[in-house]
Formats: C-alpha cells, structure tokens, sequence
C-alpha cells in the first residue's frame, strides 16, 4: 500500500475511524448478503478474521492506487 508524510491529526482520525467502521461493515454486508462462493468469509460457520482481513487490504491496496 502506499504511505503518505502527511500527518493526520487526531480530528481527522476520529473521523476516519467512523468511516473506516461504516465500510467494514458495508464490505461484510455485501459479502454475507450477495457473495457465496471463493469471497464468502465464512468456514463453515466460522467467521475466518484471516481472510476478510486479506480482503480488505486487497481493497484498500487497490484503493490506494487511485
């Protein structure tokens, strides 16, 4: 991913953490709701935390290259 020299101030990251949640819960939404199949980050009926975080990096990598 890539970095940045700005510096956040603790404002801006209240804020981020509000957004940065309401995304991770849009992401498992769609993901339980929408997509069953290699996505589904479920094991069975285990939520497997490894692989939506895997996911959401790949996201915010992505993200990141805009």
């Amino acid at each position: 991913m890539g970095h940045s020299n700005y510096q956040l101030s603790d404002e801006q990251k209240k804020e981020l953490d509000i957004i940065a949640e309401e995304t991770i819960k849009e992401i498992e939404s769609k993901l339980n709701g929408h997509i069953r199949d290699s996505l589904d980050p479920y094991n069975g009926r285990e939520f497997d935390n490894n692989k939506f975080t895997a996911m959401v990096w790949y996201i915010g990598e992505h993200i990141a290259t805009y």
